[in-house]
């Protein structure tokens, strides 16, 4: 019985290259395709699929909400992430929350098909280039700061923390709350600053400890 898989990306042309790549293995088929969560979330009601092919940043809800939404409606889904974040916080996090593989868009296509059979059979799947994540010293350690930082951010810069952490780029989230380029840069390297961040991922980890991703 052939695998059934799910593909989930906001970029259509790098969905039919997937998909191209994919149904020439004759144990795989592509069940169906989105551009975002949601409409993921909404589809899983009718298309039933064993893996779940993810992307962390995308439009409306995050990756790892969707990830989390979908393990809770259907726990025995295999989810093998698929991104451009080589981070050693999305890789943590993603399988916290229950994902089984992860691998990155650079990689070949051959990992990305092993990556798929692996969870397929129950096991996990982690690409080769992000091997020494795991062996660091961080990785698995409870976090302690950003949880209880919230009232050092004003009223606005949350509001780009949380624009920001959808992954929304700094023009885009000047267009959403009217304000200019560099006020949104400022406002971003205070967050930064403020909480002591250092990376986009870590700005993505306060933003869901803190409730700041949520639907709209």
């Amino acid at each position: 019985m052939a695998i059934s898989v799910f593909i989930v990306d906001d970029h259509a042309v790098f969905r039919s290259g997937i998909r191209a790549l994919l149904e020439k293995e004759e144990d795989i088929q592509v069940a169906g395709e989105c551009g975002s969560g949601l409409d993921m979330l909404q589809a899983m009601s009718s298309v039933k699929f064993d893996v779940l092919l993810l992307d962390l940043t995308m439009p409306g809800l995050p990756g790892p909400k969707v990830a989390e939404e979908a393990l809770r409606r259907r726990p025995s889904l295999a989810i093998v992430v698929l991104t451009m974040h080589e981070d050693e916080y999305y890789l943590q996090e993603l399988f916290r929350i229950g994902a089984r593989g992860y691998v990155l868009k650079k990689s070949t296509g051959t990992e990305l098909v092993q990556a798929i059979r692996a969870v397929y059979r129950g096991d996990n799947y982690i690409d080769p280039a992000m091997a020494k994540h795991v062996i660091s010293p961080y990785v698995g350690r409870p976090t302690t700061k950003t949880a209880t930082q919230l009232d050092v951010l004003t009223a606005r810069e949350q509001e780009v923390c949380r624009l920001l952490a959808y992954g929304y780029t700094n023009a885009e989230v000047a267009a959403k709350l009217f304000i200019s380029d560099r006020t949104v840069e400022t406002h971003r390297n205070n967050i930064m600053s403020k909480l002591d961040l250092r990376s986009r991922a870590q700005l993505v980890r306060f933003a869901i400890d803190n409730g700041l991703l949520k639907t709209d």
